[in-house]
This record gives structure tokens, C-alpha cells and sequence, in this order.
């Protein structure tokens, strides 16, 4: 049984409300909306129940600096009342590049933050922007890891077919920032960022193959004229996690691009639901697709990824 959860919400009671409820208006539920209520002792309760020893705590959706700010010090206080239990991946304020520089100082200089987290575009603008090319020289200078995951696109009411984000476009939204970083040549440039992508990359294993072969054709825009191997490089050097995504659909492309030593659990607590969470664990657990000794190395790369996370794990 892996022991440590990378991928786990922090939704603080009123910190969050505001953010939630913007989520829920951007991204087109139901009127039922996905499961929302947490504290430390109910995130606890729920690892507990499956023998889980650790989550990395990330923050729901886009923040401005002084929501980043808030929520990363609040992380960083459950983090101090339960080290062995908890790490923080904190929120940095992209759209704000000047800002989220100064909080990736603060987050590790001054909180102690596990690693980062980042969602897939800010008010619109992906990865391979510019203006976020020095966040990403710090981000890499540290070597840091980084836990992205995604939100909504622009223009999602034309795209999402009145359905909210995470049944498709959330998928979509992921190999779309990670296309735009690749042929922006970002992870040739910043090699020491460790980027995790939530729900196994969402469909970007299995158009891998398709961005390697397609991405070099003239009519393909290429500015810097990167190989297929360049392109194959990039994809294949990011991590992927399990949360709602432990079937042989999922799972056996991403072996494929990156190998098992890339995969991480992940378990989307809280609004993945305690059911659904035990549905895709149980399916991790059964021997198909990934064996036993698969998943005995599943720690074993976070805790490359994430060693003072891990270091403080009870055993």
C-alpha cells in the first residue's frame, strides 16, 4: 500500500468558500457539486481508513498573492500541528509573475514547503508564456517539485458541452499547458523542475506518440525548430499520479512514456469522494496493470521527489 498521498486538497472552511464557489460557477456542475468539507482531522480519518501515512496538501484553483499567501500560511500552520502527517505543496500567484516570485522564496525560505503547486493556465495564459520564465528559472534553481493541476480553459462554456471540467476538459487542459511548455522548450531550459501531473496527465500519454510525430511536420508551429527526440525527451522526464486514474486505460500509456519510477499516488481527497477514491484504490491494488512490486516503488519516488516530506512519515 503506498503511504503517501501527493495529491490532496486543502479547503480551509472560510479561506475557501470564495474560491470554491468561483469554481463551481466557472466550471459547470451539477446542481449536486463535488465533495468539499475538510479539516485535518477529517483528512486524517480518511488516510487512517485506507493506511495511508501522509498527504501533500495543495490548494484548490487560481489565487491572487494575497489569497496565495493566506492559504499558504494557513497550510503551513497544519503542516506544524501535524508534520508526520502532512507536507504543502504551496500556491503561487502566476498571473501575478513578480509576486509569485516573491512567494516561492517565502513558501521554502520561510515556510518550509514541500514542493509547489501550479494549475494548468492563469487568466488564460499557459506554461510556455514568457512572463512566467522567471518563476520557472527559480522554480528549476531549486530544484523544486512541482504539483500542477488543472482548471478550466478559456472559453470552456463553448467547449464543455454543459458539463463541468473534470469529466473532460480538466484532462484536456493538462496536455495543453504541458504542449505549450514543451515546445517552448521549457524543461530543456529548467532540467531540475520535477513537474507531477495530476490524473496520469489527464490525455497526454496517449497523444504522446501523436506530439513526438506531428510536432516536427512544417505545418506544425515549431519556433525552435525542436526535434522528435527533443519533444519525446521533455514528456517523457515529467511524473505522473494515480488519483482517479489506476485502470490499464490510463496507466499502461503512461508506463509506456515515462516508466513506473514516474508514477506517484495520488488520491484527490476531498472532492473525489471517499467512494470513488476506494473504487480507484482497490483497482490500484489488484495486481492489473501495475504489479506489487510496481507499487512498492511508488514511495520510492516520492520520496526522491519530496525527501523532507517523507523523512518526516511515522512509521
Amino acid at each position: 500500500m503506498p503511504t503517501i498521498d501527493v495529491h490532496a486538497h486543502l479547503i480551509p472552511g472560510a479561506l475557501s468558500r470564495e474560491a470554491v464557489a468561483r469554481i463551481v460557477a466557472r466550471e459547470g456542475f451539477n446542481k449536486v457539486t463535488p465533495p468539499m468539507e475538510w479539516s485535518p482531522e477529517i483528512a486524517i480519518e480518511f488516510m487512517d481508513r485506507y493506511d495511508i501515512r501522509m498527504q501533500l496538501l495543495s490548494a484548490l484553483g487560481e489565487m491572487t498573492a494575497p489569497a496565495a499567501t493566506a492559504m499558504n500560511d494557513v497550510g503551513a500552520k497544519v503542516v506544524t500541528v501535524h508534520p508526520g502527517r502532512f507536507g504543502l505543496l504551496a500556491s503561487l500567484p502566476m498571473a501575478e509573475p513578480e509576486a509569485a516570485l516573491r512567494e516561492v522564496h517565502r513558501a521554502f525560505d520561510e515556510l518550509g514547503a514541500d514542493g509547489i503547486v501550479l494549475v494548468t493556465n492563469y487568466e488564460g495564459a499557459y506554461f510556455g508564456d514568457p512572463r512566467f520564465e522567471p518563476v520557472f528559472a527559480e522554480l528549476d534553481r531549486r530544484t523544486a517539485s512541482v504539483f500542477v493541476h488543472p482548471v478550466a480553459p478559456p472559453g470552456f462554456p463553448e467547449l464543455c458541452l454543459g458539463r463541468p471540467g473534470p469529466l473532460i476538459e480538466f484532462p484536456m487542459d493538462t496536455a495543453r499547458t504541458v504542449v505549450d511548455a514543451v515546445f517552448a522548450g521549457l524543461f530543456l531550459r529548467h532540467p531540475g523542475i520535477r513537474m507531477i501531473l495530476a490524473h496520469a496527465g489527464g490525455v497526454l500519454p496517449s497523444l504522446a506518440d501523436r506530439i513526438v510525430n506531428l510536432g516536427v511536420q512544417p505545418w506544425v508551429a515549431n519556433p525552435l525548430g525542436l526535434t522528435s527526440g527533443q519533444l519525446r525527451d521533455q514528456l517523457s522526464s515529467l511524473y505522473f499520479d494515480t488519483a482517479l486514474a489506476t485502470t490499464a486505460a490510463t496507466m499502461v500509456p503512461v508506463v509506456e512514456l515515462a516508466g513506473v519510477d514516474h508514477i506517484v499516488f495520488g488520491t484527490d481527497f476531498p472532492p473525489g469522494g471517499d467512494d470513488v477514491a476506494g473504487k480507484y484504490l482497490a483497482t490500484l491494488l489488484s495486481g492489473r496493470p501495475l504489479s506489487a512490486q510496481d507499487i512498492e516503488t511508488l514511495d520510492e519516488t516520492v520520496e526522491r521527489l519530496f525527501p523532507r516530506a517523507a523523512a518526516r512519515v511515522v512509521a
